[in-house]
């Protein structure tokens, strides 16, 4: 389909890098040693993984969430990205913390992450678990100690609560349990779906909906985030999963095969690579749909779309 002048105008790759550089810079200051008092080694240990790169799709979704939606009358003249970059901020160390512990001999027992060695590979594995409970706890005092001043307090303790949720035991550590407790057994698309929209979706979903969420978006507008951030998170599953199968070391910075492996519950174990790539289409039909449909839809500015789009061609 040949583009529009406006549509070609949009460079997706400019607009990641620009928001990566603001996030990798504000996770630099949160992550600096607050006193000669503090342990150095569990910095280091923490600014290692928290630092090491990656896509940071969960940030980008954040901030393009919060660019698209209505905000709050005290918040239009402000900077979308830079009011919602605590909240970034403390998303991305709670997704580095799931992968140092995931990573760690007792869970995935993996040595590369993001082209590097694992945490534990560097620190040893006590310092890589501390590391983990650090970025977790740290996560939320960064929320709660940096969001500017004009932010409304009970939005804010709202998206604190839901952040909570999506990381806990009806989130993202209740799937890791299901995982390991499904992983070798026969298992449905239901149990697969449960898994994964709770292991990688919940806090994907989280991430869209607090965008909006802390800057007082409408209801309408929360529930559209929401559920594209369900749509994103099985799509990002799905591609996951594929990519086990079908990607190399070298692309993925990652193990490939580690899934397969270990007879893991996955969408390429339920439905085989061909039936995996059809579901993704699913997915992104749905979902170009829901944004076409809401309020949320801005041609010449289209970064959710496109988003959802890196998302299910993402190489690694």
């Amino acid at each position: 389909m040949q583009q529009t002048d406006k549509e070609a105008i949009f460079d997706f790759t400019s607009y990641l890098d620009v928001r990566r550089a603001k996030l990798e810079k504000a996770l630099d200051f949160y992550l600096s040693e607050r006193s000669e008092k503090d342990p150095s080694t569990l910095y280091k240990a923490m600014r290692y993984s928290a630092l090491a790169g990656g896509k940071r799709l969960r940030a980008a979704l954040t901030m393009a969430a919060a660019e698209a939606v209505e905000r709050a009358p005290q918040l239009k003249d402000m900077d979308a990205v830079e009011l919602v970059l605590p909240l970034c901020a403390a998303i991305e160390m709670i997704h580095a913390m799931s992968l140092i512990h995931d990573d760690l001999p007792c869970l995935d027992n993996d040595d590369l992450r993001r082209g590097k060695p694992t945490n534990h590979k560097v620190f040893g594995e006590a310092m890589a678990l501390l590391a983990g409970d650090g970025l977790l706890v740290m996560a939320q005092e960064v929320l709660l100690s940096y969001c500017h001043e004009k932010i409304d307090r009970s939005a804010l303790l709202s998206v604190s609560l839901e952040l909570c949720r999506a990381t806990g035991p009806s989130g993202m550590v209740g799937g890791q349990v299901l995982d390991m407790e499904f992983t070798g057994q026969s298992v449905s698309e239901e149990v697969v779906r449960s898994i994964h929209a709770r292991k990688t979706g919940a806090l994907i979903k989280f991430s869209l909906w607090a965008g909006g969420a802390l800057l007082q978006a409408p209801e309408r507008q929360l529930q559209s985030l929401a559920r594209l951030g369900e749509i994103i998170g099985l799509a990002f599953q799905i591609t996951d999963d594929l990519l086990d199968v079908t990607g190399s070391a070298e692309s993925l910075g990652k193990t490939p095969g580690k899934d397969q492996a270990s007879n893991k519950a996955t969408w390429v174990s339920i439905f085989g690579v061909e039936g995996a790539k059809a579901k993704l289409k699913e997915m992104e039909k749905e979902g170009k749909e829901l944004i076409k449909e809401s309020s949320l839809d801005n041609p010449s500015f289209p970064a959710l779309q496109s988003l959802l789009s890196y998302s299910i061609n993402r190489e690694k």
